[in-house]
């Protein structure tokens, strides 16, 4: 079998409609061409695009590739689903949503978002289930354990339900059947969670942030809070914990760290509350997080 180098917009739209989406395409880069005041020479030397296939992706004949559509948006400082008809969505009115986010500054996003995650409080879906995220080293076990005594609810941590049911640890489950299974796995748990628990509070795993729909469904049944720390701090309290290996090539353990806290910041952000645990003692971090679950729930 043989592949084709790069992929064409037209291979991932239906047949039927790609003459109607090739003209909405052309008419899209004209339009940002117009409103950013450049030649179609211009764009194209900004673009590495040649003018004249550019003039054919502006006429609705071309069929340009991912990549082009890419370099152009780029060109043009644009999303590339600006090109695409309807954002490349399904939905109008999801469309018209993801456009309105797109337009958002940076720091009305996060405000954006909080409310998004409010939406399925309004339905009472959260009860009075707390759900701690956060790096390993943040503080999760150690103040999840002591908030659910304050609080006389369940203390769950999903790892360890995770082991129970397994039958073994999550470095054996790994090995064996993979992340697809590990994944799997944490999604039965949260599911019983919240079937089982109108109150508790709960630890989740700090990569629960790269699967997306394992941590959208943490973030609409449960009040989230991120414990955040500082980068020495978290490699601290691992080690104090009894993991050593942190401190094998300590230099780029903490430089893998602070990569790992950038890359999470966007989605650990979206949680309802976030907690430094690093500006204060156990205590009145302690009592600063009860004071924030009292304001939520």
């Amino acid at each position: 079998m043989q592949y084709k180098a790069s992929l064409q917009v037209s291979d991932i739209l239906d047949i039927e409609t790609t003459s109607a989406a090739s003209e909405e395409i052309a008419r899209r880069i004209r339009s940002a061409r117009a409103r950013a005041g450049l030649t179609r020479k211009q764009l194209a030397a900004a673009s590495s695009a040649s003018e004249r296939y550019l003039a054919k992706l502006e006429a609705g004949t071309g069929n340009p590739s991912v990549e082009m559509l890419v370099a152009i948006s780029d060109a043009l400082n644009i999303a590339m689903a600006d090109l695409l008809p309807m954002g490349g969505e399904r939905d109008a009115k999801v469309n018209q949503a993801a456009a309105m986010l797109r337009r958002l500054a940076p720091d009305r996003l996060h405000e954006a978002l909080a409310f998004f995650n409010q939406i399925g409080a309004l339905s009472g879906e959260k009860a009075r289930r707390i759900g701690l995220v956060g790096l390993r080293g943040a503080g999760k076990t150690s103040l999840g354990f002591a908030l659910a005594e304050r609080l006389h609810v369940p203390f769950i941590e999903i790892s360890k339900q995770v082991e129970r049911r397994y039958g073994g640890s999550i470095a054996v489950l790994l090995d064996i059947n993979g992340p697809a299974a590990l994944r799997r796995y944490e999604a039965d748990v949260l599911e019983q969670v919240v079937a089982e628990n109108e109150a508790a509070v709960i630890t989740a795993p700090g990569a629960i942030v790269s699967e997306t729909a394992l941590y959208d469904r943490l973030l609409q049944s449960h009040w989230t809070v991120w414990l955040e720390a500082t980068p020495e701090d978290h490699m601290q309290r691992v080690v104090a914990q009894g993991d050593l290996r942190p401190m094998s090539g300590n230099r780029a353990a903490m430089d893998d760290l602070r990569s790992i806290l950038a890359a999470r910041e966007s989605e650990y952000v979206r949680a309802d509350a976030r907690l430094n645990t690093s500006a204060q003692g156990f205590d009145a971090t302690l009592s600063a997080l009860e004071d924030l679950v009292d304001r939520m729930i």
